[in-house]
């Protein structure tokens, strides 16, 4: 069984789980199938909208298919959550994401 398969079978008996709805994101994005890893990560982040580390993870992958705009408002949306949330390190890390953006 591969992990994609474990994860779907873990998320059947709590499809609400944000950890493992990440973890299957990534799982998607390692089998380079980014549209499922963005897919799962925006339904996520519909679903649990205070899952910090889904909007560094949303915004590199939408960096990655040369969508620089919605990767911009993202990593936007997640900096004020992470100052609400005072998650500095979070913060620091989206503001350095869109930094490199806006040197581009």
């Amino acid at each position: 069984m591969s992990r994609v398969d474990e994860i779907k079978k873990m998320l059947k008996s709590d499809p609400t789980d944000s950890f493992l709805s990440y973890a299957l994101a990534l799982e998607y994005e390692k089998a380079e199938q980014p549209k499922k890893a963005i897919d799962i990560i925006e339904a996520l982040i519909k679903n649990d909208p205070n899952y910090l580390g889904a909007y560094y993870k949303l915004g590199q992958l939408y960096e990655a298919k040369d969508e620089l705009d919605k990767a911009q408002k993202i990593y936007q949306v997640g900096i004020k959550l992470a100052t609400e949330k005072q998650d500095n390190k979070a913060k620091g890390e989206l503001e350095e994401a869109l930094w490199l953006i806006e040197e581009e």
